[in-house]
């Protein structure tokens, strides 16, 4: 007993130093206060890709090696306020803003190219917007199969090494293989990939591009031989952002009684419209697209099918007469989506891919090429009309009515400077241009290039 009243007294006792100990707090010197730092945004740059690439280097024979071919037209517009320049390095066209006061988009600089190729094994017209650097790219679109080549082209141009590492998805999942990882893009010079390595006679695949250190700029080219006959040239730019809505406006058809003449040879099969879309997680996708028509007579078509994730899909869209046309693409789950299109002219094929268009909330501006004929087509998926306000250099601005769940198809004149906006609206658009009957896709693009803050704290 008294063992336990002695161990209860110890217990109390330590108790009552914890409750009435004096309790100290202390510090060594000041806490120091971060510094808020306002950062401007950096100077905008645009790569666009320069000439189209012929296999074989310049002699067509040499294996392994690629070689630009030709000079493509370039088309930009810079409108800086004072104290801004543009400089323009080889493909390389960058907005100089010494004090951070300019806006950095589309409004600021913008620019694209085409280029009509006529070379050995490569023949048709190209077409892609100028794209600021990133280290993460999606392609939706691109064939190695018979007759077919795909080339990623990438160009670093920061003076820093890059490191490329690759993903591809065909129609059975993720594509696994050596070689995909590691592939070298030094500063300043471009990479040129030749996707059959990976994915050999394959006609449906979505390419993604991850790199490291030095950011790049990058296309896939794809090109089409039938027996001695090509068969067209094309980009396929980058994929917007993956939803569960994608738009792509610019299906406009022409030629399709030739094409349906064609088809009849099992090499020209493929001249039927065709909807690529790929599912970038694990879930299965409902996918069901509307490709509606601009006028009453204009009848379209819908498709309906069930995608497996993380696999890529084309779904032809057959009967479509020539009219233009826009594609309302929608899923229970995100995808990606693009529209490869012929133009036939007889027995004169070229073709285009054209991307799921990015929402602009925003004004954009965009160049028209000084050559062929472009005509913009801009879809409004919503369900009631939406005012598209139009100003161009050296016009009284303009208001057009796009109709709901439909598109609208305007022309401009060669090297026309526009500027777009859908007010409180999001419009989609892309700029189709033709020239000598062969066929470009480019996307519209609202460059952001912001600046910020950071706290910076000194010890």
């Amino acid at each position: 007993m008294k063992r336990i009243i002695a161990l209860a007294l110890v217990v109390l006792g330590i108790a009552s130093l914890v409750w009435f100990a004096p309790k100290f707090s202390f510090t060594v010197g000041e806490l120091p206060k971060a510094d808020t730092l306002k950062v401007k945004a950096q100077n905008l740059s645009l790569i666009c890709p320069g000439g189209a690439y012929q296999t074989g280097g310049a002699s067509g024979t040499k294996v392994g090696a690629f070689a630009p071919v030709g000079n493509p037209e370039v088309n930009s517009d810079f409108n800086g306020p004072i104290g801004t320049s543009m400089v323009v390095n080889g493909s390389q066209l960058t907005a100089i803003d010494p004090a951070g006061m300019a806006e950095q988009n589309s409004l600021l600089l913008n620019a694209n190219q085409i280029q009509s190729v006529a070379a050995d094994g490569l023949s048709g017209l190209t077409g892609s917007a100028c794209q600021p650097a990133s280290n993460n790219l999606w392609f939706v679109g691109g064939d190695t199969s018979t007759g077919r080549e795909s080339l990623l082209i990438v160009k670093n141009p920061t003076k820093v090494d890059s490191t490329v590492s690759l993903e591809i998805f065909n129609q059975r999942g993720k594509i696994t293989g050596s070689g995909m990882t590691g592939i070298s893009v030094p500063a300043g010079k471009t990479t040129v990939i030749p996707l059959a390595s990976y994915v050999p006679k394959t006609n449906t695949f979505t390419t993604h591009l991850i790199s490291h250190g030095g950011l790049v700029a990058a296309w896939l080219q794809q090109k089409t031989i039938r027996g001695l006959a090509t068969g067209g040239v094309d980009y396929v730019s980058p994929a917007s952002e993956f939803g569960t809505t994608q738009v792509i406006p610019g299906v406009f058809i022409r030629g399709s009684a030739d094409a349906a003449k064609l088809s009849k040879n099992p090499d020209y099969a493929d001249l039927v419209p065709t909807l690529r879309v790929f599912v970038p997680g694990s879930k299965a996708a409902t996918v069901t697209a509307q490709v509606l028509g601009s006028t009453p007579k204009t009848y379209g078509t819908v498709v309906r099918q069930t995608i497996a994730g993380g696999t890529t899909a084309d779904i032809a869209l057959p009967g479509l007469q020539d009219g233009d046309f826009v594609a309302m693409v929608k899923s229970d789950v995100p995808i990606g989506s693009a529209i490869r299109l012929h133009r036939v002219v007889k027995s004169k094929v070229d073709f285009a891919w054209l991307i799921a268009a990015q929402a602009q909330s925003n004004p954009v501006a965009f160049s028209v090429p000084t050559s062929g004929i472009s005509k913009l087509s801009i879809a409004n998926p919503e369900s009631s009309p939406i005012d598209l306000n139009l100003v161009q250099a050296g016009k009284a601005p303009a208001t057009f009515k796009v109709p709901a769940d439909g598109q609208l198809t305007l022309t401009f004149a060669p090297g026309a400077k526009v500027q777009i906006s859908g007010g409180a609206k999001a419009i989609f658009g892309n700029l189709i241009v033709d020239v000598s009957g062969s066929i470009a896709a480019i996307p519209l693009v609202d460059y952001k290039n912001a600046g910020g803050q950071v706290d910076v704290m000194v010890r």
